[in-house]
C-alpha cells in the first residue's frame, strides 16, 4: 500500500504537470485554403479582398497556400507554358504572335522534347528559376529572353514538368503580408530532394515573415524528405521553428508517408490539423460541420482548423455571409471553450530531464506490482515473499530494458496495459462487502449505500487513469503520433475477470463451484441462452469500441450524442451512465434474494463501467480537464439514473413484500 501510495503521488505529480502544459498549449488557428476561396470568388465575381477584409474580422488567423504545380501555372497570372511540339504544331496552323519564338521556330531552334515557359514578372522569374534548379541539372536549363515577358527552356516532359511544384505563388502571399494573416504553406515532396534543396524550400518559405504552420499535400501523399531525407528536413523545422502539422486521418491509407516518422522527430514543434475533405464537406450541414471542427479542437487537441470555403447557402444567407458566419461561429465557440486564436501552439517537450523523468516513470511503475500483490490479497492468495520479489523484478527489468535500448514508451505502454487492467478489476472487488450487506431499511439509506458505493467503485477506477496518464503523458501521445493500442484489452478483460472471480470464488460471497464440477455439469438451455446472448453483447461492445467503430451508430445515437454535447458541453460516455454507474448505486438497494440471483450480471455492468471510466483516460490527445468534466457529467446522470432506479425498485419491492 505505501509503494502503491507513493507511485500514484507521482503520477499525479505528471498529471499536474501535464495540465500546466495542456493550458499554455491552447491557441488554435483558422486556416483557409487559397486555392478553394480565389475559385470561389471568382465562380461568384465577390471581391476577394472586402471577401477576405470580413473573414478577418470574423476571426480567421491563418492562408493556407499550396505550391504552385506545373500543371496549374496556366491557370494563375504570373506565366504560361507550352511544350515544343505544341509550339511546332502551333506554327504549322497559323504561326506564333510572339516574335522570338516565331524565330525560334523558323531556325528549327524549338525542340519537341522541351518545355517552354514565359513569364511575366521578374519576381516570378526568379521564383521559377530556383524552383528548376532544385528539380532540374543545369544544362537542362537555359534563359532564352532575359527580358519581360522572359522564356525559359526546360529539357523535359511535359506531362512531367505538371507533376513538380514550383514555388508559393506571389498574389497570395502580398495578401496574407497586407491583411496580417499568417502564412500555411504547404508544399510537394520530390524524392530527389537532399538537405540543400529542403534548405532550399524552407528558404524561400521564410521570405514571409509571419510563417506559422508546414503542411504537406500530393498525388503521392508524403512529407518532405520521404523516404531517405527527413533527418534533413526534421533539421529543417528545428532551424526555422515552423510547425510541422499532422494531418488526423481515420484511414490508414489517407495517412502521410513518413508523417509518423517525421513528427518522432520535430516533438515540440508537430501540431494536429483537421481538414473535412471536399466530397465529405457537400454532404455536411452547417451546425454539423461547426460542431466537429470544435470537438477536434478541444477533444482531440486538434490546433490548426482547416477550413475549405463553403458551397451551399445556410438558411437566407447568401454564399459570402455563410462563409464570414462559419468563421464566426468557430471564433466563438474556441473561446467559449477556453481556447485562444492565434498562432497554434503544439505540445512541447515534456520531459523534466532525462534521467529525472526516467526515475519518475520508473517509481509510477511499480504500482503495477504492488496492485497485483493487493489484489492477490483481497482475493484470499496472500504472495509469498519468492512472489513480491518476482512481482517488482519483473517490473524493473521491463522497464530498464526497454529504457536501455531507447525504447522506453513501450515498457510504459505494456505497464500501462496492466495496471489499467489491475485497477478496473480492483474498483470491482471493493464493492465485494455489498453484496452481502443487509439491505438499507429506508429510502434514504439505501440512497447514501448506493452513493457510497459509486463513490468508492470511481475512486478506486481513477487510480488506474492517474496510473495511465503518469505513464504516458508524452508529447508523442498526446499529439497521437504513438497510440495506446492496448483500448480494446482495457474494455474487454476487466469485465471477464470479474465474472471469472464472481463465478469461481467466494470473494462476493457466493459459494464457488469449483470448475471440474462445472465441466461434467449438465448445460441447460437458458445457460446457451444467455451465454449466446453476452457472446453476442461482447461482440458489439468491443467492435462499437473507439473513436472510429466498425458498426456505425444509428441515427437515434447521433442525435442523442449531439443533444448531450449542446446541454454538457462535453458529452458522456454511454456505459458509465446508462450502465455502470446506475449499477453501482443499485445494488446495495437490492435484497440478498436479488443480489444472489442478479449478482453475477452487476458485478459485469460495474466491470465494464470501471473499464470504461479508466479508457476514458487513455485517449492522450483529450485534454485531462475535458476528460474530467466527461467523467463528472457520466458520474452526475448516472447518479440521477441510479437513484430513479431506486426509486423504481423499492417500490416494487414493498409491493411485492405486501
Amino acid at each position: 500500500m505505501v509503494v502503491l501510495a507513493l507511485a500514484l503521488l507521482v503520477a499525479a505529480y505528471v498529471g499536474f504537470k501535464r495540465a500546466h502544459i495542456e493550458a499554455a498549449s491552447s491557441r488554435v488557428e483558422i486556416a483557409l485554403d487559397w486555392s478553394d476561396f480565389q475559385a470561389l470568388s471568382r465562380s461568384y465575381d465577390y471581391n476577394q479582398n472586402a471577401f477576405l477584409i470580413a473573414l478577418r474580422r470574423a476571426g480567421l488567423t491563418s492562408l493556407a497556400v499550396s505550391e504552385e504545380l506545373g500543371s496549374s501555372i496556366n491557370s494563375g497570372r504570373e506565366g504560361y507554358v507550352s511544350g515544343g511540339q505544341a509550339l511546332l504544331d502551333q506554327a504549322r496552323i497559323g504561326g506564333l504572335a510572339d516574335p522570338v519564338l516565331a524565330d525560334l521556330v523558323r531556325r528549327h531552334a524549338i525542340q519537341p522534347d522541351t518545355v517552354y515557359l514565359s513569364v511575366f514578372t521578374p519576381v516570378a522569374k526568379e521564383r521559377y528559376l530556383t524552383q528548376l534548379h532544385l528539380h532540374f541539372s543545369p544544362h537542362s536549363i537555359s534563359v532564352v529572353r532575359d527580358k519581360p515577358p522572359y522564356l525559359l527552356a526546360v529539357r523535359t516532359q511535359l506531362d512531367y514538368f505538371g507533376s513538380l511544384g514550383f514555388g508559393l505563388p506571389e498574389e497570395p502571399r502580398t495578401v496574407a503580408r497586407k491583411l496580417g494573416l499568417l502564412l500555411i504553406p504547404r508544399l510537394q515532396n520530390d524524392e530527389r530532394f537532399d538537405a540543400d534543396q529542403i534548405n532550399a524550400e524552407f528558404h524561400d518559405v521564410l521570405t514571409h515573415q509571419r510563417v506559422s504552420t508546414m503542411i504537406f499535400f500530393g498525388l503521392r501523399n508524403q512529407v518532405l524528405g520521404y523516404p531517405q531525407h527527413i533527418n534533413e528536413a526534421a533539421d529543417a523545422f528545428h532551424h526555422s521553428h515552423i510547425n510541422y502539422g499532422s494531418i488526423e486521418t481515420y484511414e490508414k491509407t489517407q495517412i502521410q508517408k513518413g508523417d509518423a516518422e517525421l513528427a518522432q522527430k520535430t516533438v515540440g514543434q508537430t501540431v494536429r490539423v483537421e481538414a473535412i475533405s471536399k466530397v465529405e464537406q457537400d454532404k455536411l450541414d452547417f451546425e454539423t460541420m461547426v460542431a466537429r471542427y470544435l470537438l477536434g479542437a478541444r477533444e482531440r487537441n486538434i490546433r490548426v482548423l482547416y477550413v475549405r470555403p463553403l458551397l451551399h447557402q445556410n438558411g437566407a444567407l447568401s454564399l459570402q455571409a455563410t462563409n464570414v458566419a462559419f468563421i464566426q461561429r468557430l471564433h466563438e465557440g474556441l473561446l467559449a471553450r477556453g481556447l485562444q486564436l492565434g498562432r497554434a501552439t503544439p505540445i512541447p517537450a515534456f520531459r523534466v530531464g532525462s534521467r529525472v523523468h526516467s526515475l519518475l516513470i520508473g517509481c509510477i511503475t511499480l504500482a503495477v506490482p504492488a496492485l497485483f500483490l493487493l489484489l492477490l490479497d483481497l482475493l484470499g492468495h496472500p504472495a509469498s515473499r519468492t512472489l513480491v520479489i518476482a512481482a517488482f523484478a519483473t517490473d524493473v527489468l521491463l522497464f530498464g530494458g526497454t529504457a536501455l535500448i531507447h525504447h522506453e514508451l513501450w515498457g510504459c505502454k505494456i505497464l500501462a496495459l496492466l495496471g489499467a487492467i489491475e485497477f478496473a478489476v480492483l474498483a470491482v472487488v471493493v464493492t465485494a462487502p455489498v453484496f452481502t450487506a443487509p439491505t438499507p431499511p429506508t429510502l434514504a439509506a439505501a440512497m447514501l449505500a448506493g452513493g457510497k458505493v459509486l463513490g468508492t467503485s470511481i475512486g478506486t477506477a481513477l487510480g488506474g487513469a492517474l496510473l495511465i496518464v503518469g505513464l504516458l503523458s508524452t508529447p508523442l501521445m498526446m499529439t497521437e503520433i504513438e497510440r495506446f493500442t492496448g483500448v480494446k484489452a482495457i474494455l474487454l478483460l476487466p469485465p471477464v475477470i470479474v465474472l471469472a472471480v464472481y463465478l469461481f470464488t467466494r470473494v462476493f460471497g457466493q459459494s464457488a463451484t469449483p470448475v471440474a464440477q462445472m465441466a461434467v455439469a449438465p448445460v441447460k438451455v437458458y445457460q446457451l441462452l444467455v451465454a449466446g446472448i453476452l457472446l453476442v453483447a461482447a461482440a458489439l461492445y468491443l467492435v462499437r469500441s473507439g473513436n472510429q467503430s466498425d458498426i456505425a451508430p444509428s441515427a437515434f445515437e447521433l442525435a442523442l450524442r449531439s443533444k448531450l454535447t449542446v446541454l454538457l458541453s462535453v458529452r458522456p460516455r454511454f456505459k458509465e451512465f446508462l450502465l455502470g454507474f446506475p449499477a453501482m448505486m443499485l445494488l446495495p438497494a437490492l435484497n440478498l434474494r436479488d443480489r444472489q440471483r442478479y449478482g453475477w450480471l452487476f458485478a459485469l455492468a460495474i466491470g465494464m463501467g470501471t473499464a470504461d471510466e479508466i479508457d476514458t483516460f487513455s485517449h492522450l490527445h483529450t485534454a485531462l480537464g475535458v476528460s474530467l468534466l466527461r467523467l463528472g457529467n457520466g458520474l452526475l446522470i448516472g447518479a440521477i439514473l441510479g437513484s430513479i432506479l431506486i426509486v423504481l425498485y423499492r417500490a416494487r419491492w414493498a409491493k411485492t413484500a405486501e
